[in-house]
Parts: C-alpha cells; structure tokens; sequence
C-alpha cells in the first residue's frame, strides 16, 4: 500500500541514532523524495511550530491533527492567498492542490479577504477551512510521511484525534529546530521555485519565514498581565514601567519559538527590550519567569488556561538549552542595572 494511502501506523524504532534520523530527514528535503506538492514540508512545519503545544504521552509527544492542520491552513494562507504561490506541480488537470482550491473558494469574490491574517477570519469561515485542510492532509500527507521516515517519526491512526511523535525524534526536532527549519525552507523554496513564475520567487525565502506571522497586536496579553497580575515593573531591571511605552518581551525569542504564549511573555521597558533584542537572556532569570508563571497558571481567565495547556515546569528550561543550542547568543550585558 502507498504511503498516502496508509490509514494507521506504529512506530518501527523508537530509539533510532542520531544519524538515522538525519538521513531520513535530508531524505525527504532532497529531489529523491516523490512529491507532487509542498504537504510534506508543511507538515514538518507545523510540527516545528507546535514544537512545544505537544502533550506527553506514555509512547511520546501528542499533537492533535487540528492543532497541527490549523497552523498549516494558516501558514498555506499566507502562501497562496497574500503571495500567490503555486505548491504543486502541475498534473494535466489542475494547477492547484486541493488545499490550495480550499483557501481559494474560501476567498471567493470577496478579494479583501486576502489582506486580512487567516486568525481575522470569522469564525463560521476559519473552522470551515480548518476542517477541510484536516481532512485533506489526514488522507494525503500523514501516512506518506510516515512512509518516508520508514515509521520511526510517529505513530498515528486517522479514526483517533491526533498523531504521537516519537520522543527521540522529538528530541532531536528540538535540539536541532534552528537547522531543520532552514533545511525546510531551503527544499521548500527550490519546490517552489520549479512549479511557479520567476516573477512570483522574488524574496521566496522571506516569503517562507514570514508565512507564520508573529502576532502584531499583543496588547491583550500586556493588559492581562498589568492589570490581573498587576506587572507594573520590568521584568529585567526592575524599574516601575511608564504608562506609555510598555514593551511585550518573548522571553525566549520568537525566532526561535515561533509563537505567542502567555508563559513566555514577560513587560519589560524598551531600553531593556531592545538591549536583549533577540538573545537569550541571562539563565538565571528561568527561575524568576518560573516562579511568576506558576501564580499565572492559577487563573481561570480563559485565555491563561487555553496558552498553559501545554506548560510544564520545566519547559522554559528545556526551549533555553535548545535555544542555546541552535545558535542564540546569551545577552552578555546586565540587563537588571
């Protein structure tokens, strides 16, 4: 039976070497690798993504095929409706892959919809397209994945919600997040540099990166945080915070998380934002954050319970270290003057 076709599979190996697991990766970023459409690497993507809104399980890290496939509709959204980047290749009977066709007939006539980020959607629209993006990339791009990694990646059964990454593999996506995002970028890109018009490729690299947006507006969280946490200094130097000018720091980098949690937003004042810039800072300050995340956790505010879903006490600790890892440079300075 084809990969795609697959409708469950176990893990095959659930402690492979690193070197295995790098061969099968570079594997499925080369041209050996069938591919008639950019699935696969929207697939590493979104687990990239959610690296850390998994959920332990005894065999590994859970993720849920609609966490997975929303941040895939989103990052397709940005892709084919804002950049108008073809991601398959063309079969005789259409230029467009079916998740491409869903984001299309979503827009419709209504072209100002292209202007808008895919979480401005109302709500009847964005579920609508979620769903079919899940349905279409369960069918399509789960099983032939799985294929691909010889069964070592994860474990899945289309009938339950989700798929369970094998925590080796896991493991390893986090300790090399930074090198296997470019590789994907990089296979992505030259994808689509063959299926689309020189014209459409300006930038196609920048494109990618920008195609999971970083939320614009996080004036909700510094309210959150000011007025039911009653933050009022900065989180680095301790000064009291001006009423003007209050800056939402990720604690750990957004480049390297690539999202928006409340666990890892701290108020901070913008000289000490922009000194830290997108560095680490010092590893001391883990147990500060720590120790104001777990009074947060407490709160029944929908919002804190929905972004801590997935928070563990020692999460924070585990992105610094791989954050480390990937290349992040420690802020050398003393941001607490």
């Amino acid at each position: 039976m084809a990969g795609w076709n697959l409708k469950n599979g176990t893990i095959t190996d659930y402690r492979p070497t690193e070197d295995h697991i790098w061969s099968l990766f570079n594997y499925v970023f080369s041209e050996s690798c069938s591919k008639r459409n950019t699935y696969k690497f929207g697939l590493i993507k979104s687990l990239l993504d959610n690296a850390f809104n998994g959920s332990e399980r005894s065999e590994g890290i859970f993720f849920s095929y609609r966490q997975l496939f929303a941040r895939f509709a989103e990052n397709y959204w940005n892709l084919v409706v804002k950049y108008d980047l073809r991601q398959m290749k063309p079969d005789g009977k259409s230029v467009y892959s079916k998740v491409e066709t869903i984001l299309k007939e979503a827009v419709g006539s209504e072209s100002l919809l292209s202007f808008l980020e895919f979480s401005s959607l109302d709500e009847i629209r964005l579920e609508s397209v979620i769903r079919k993006v899940t349905d279409e990339c369960k069918k399509y791009v789960i099983g032939a994945l799985y294929s691909d990694f010889d069964g070592i990646i994860y474990s899945f059964d289309l009938k339950d919600a989700g798929l369970v990454l094998n925590r080796t593999v896991y493991e390893f996506m986090l300790k090399y997040k930074t090198e296997l995002e470019k590789l994907n970028y990089y296979s992505w890109a030259k994808f689509l540099e063959r299926v689309n018009q020189d014209s459409m490729v300006v930038r196609v690299l920048d494109k990618l990166e920008l195609a999971t947006p970083k939320r614009s507006d996080l004036s909700f969280y510094r309210e959150i945080l000011r007025k039911e946490f009653e933050e009022n200094t900065c989180f680095y130097c301790g000064r009291k915070l001006k009423d003007t000018g209050i800056h939402v720091d990720h604690f750990i980098p957004w480049s390297f998380v690539k999202d928006d949690k409340l666990w890892n937003f701290v108020l901070a004042c913008p000289t000490c934002n922009e000194r830290k810039n997108n560095r680490l800072p010092d590893r001391d300050l883990l147990l500060k954050i720590e120790d104001r995340n777990r009074i947060i956790m407490q709160s029944d505010d929908i919002i804190v319970r929905n972004d801590f879903a997935c928070y563990s006490d020692d999460l924070l600790d585990r992105m610094w270290q791989y954050a480390r890892l990937s290349g992040l440079k420690e802020y050398s300075g003393n941001l607490r003057l």
